[in-house]
């Protein structure tokens, strides 16, 4: 096992860090016993005070479980686990939301795109169910929200790609959160208006179309954000690559 000499900056994250990694790569497989407190400052050669903290953290997330007076231990990884390094995106401001929209501007067209090849009539039946539900509902609240999750998660999933399904689903939370807020901010009509063009697309087998729409849905949610947010208060690498993109 290699350990990187530690930066003075920031060292609890650094500790953290090399120690998930440890866990990750199997250097400390599940079930192991991890080294003590005295064993992992004399590793690591900083203080019990980070050491204590990145084991709190890996304890926090369920990547370990300690144990009254046996230490800790490594338990059995599963995705969830990560969805609170995800976090901070919940703190929305101009850069959270850019980051999820480029996320979204990347995987999602495509996503619409590989549904209309592969979607079967239950995929289908699901998806139309979904935005009778999102019109039904018909007001930016936290149900509304879900309903516009599980649309796009609908999407993911007649994909049929479970790598593509799966992580969506690890991100639902984020995406909730997000959705609920874009939806107070923006309002909901044109989302309406622009599920039913997806979905319309992804029936007649037409991917180009499905991807133009799903891309066109995002670019105009761009555009909002960027006009709710100035760009001084936070620019980030999306507003040069959406001017190029506009232009």
């Amino acid at each position: 096992m290699e350990i990187v000499p530690i930066d003075r900056r920031n060292i609890s994250r650094q500790v953290y860090d090399q120690m998930l990694d440890n866990i990750l790569n199997g250097v400390w497989p599940p079930g192991t016993k991890l080294p003590s407190e005295n064993e992992l400052t004399q590793m690591f050669g900083v203080s019990r005070v980070p050491i204590r903290e990145a084991l709190k953290k890996l304890s926090t997330m369920g990547i370990t479980q300690t144990r009254q007076g046996e230490g800790s231990f490594v338990q059995m990884m599963t995705p969830g686990m990560f969805m609170n390094s995800l976090l901070p995106m919940l703190v929305w401001n101009r850069k959270s939301m850019m980051d999820i929209l480029e996320y979204r501007r990347i995987v999602e067209p495509e996503n619409a795109a590989l549904a209309a090849v592969n979607a079967d009539e239950d995929d289908l039946a699901c998806i139309l169910a979904t935005i009778r539900d999102i019109e039904r509902i018909g007001s930016p609240v936290l149900e509304f929200a879900i309903a516009d999750m599980k649309f796009h998660l609908d999407i993911a999933r007649a994909t049929k790609n479970s790598l593509l399904f799966n992580v969506s689903n690890v991100i639902r939370d984020v995406l909730v959160s997000y959705y609920r807020k874009i939806n107070e901010l923006m309002g909901i009509d044109r989302a309406i208006r622009y599920h039913r063009l997806i979905y319309e697309a992804i029936r007649e087998r037409d991917p180009d179309r499905a991807r133009h729409w799903m891309q066109e849905h995002i670019l105009t949610t761009i555009d909002d954000v960027s006009l709710k947010f100035p760009e001084d208060s936070v620019t980030t690498p999306m507003d040069k690559k959406m001017k190029g993109m506009r232009s």
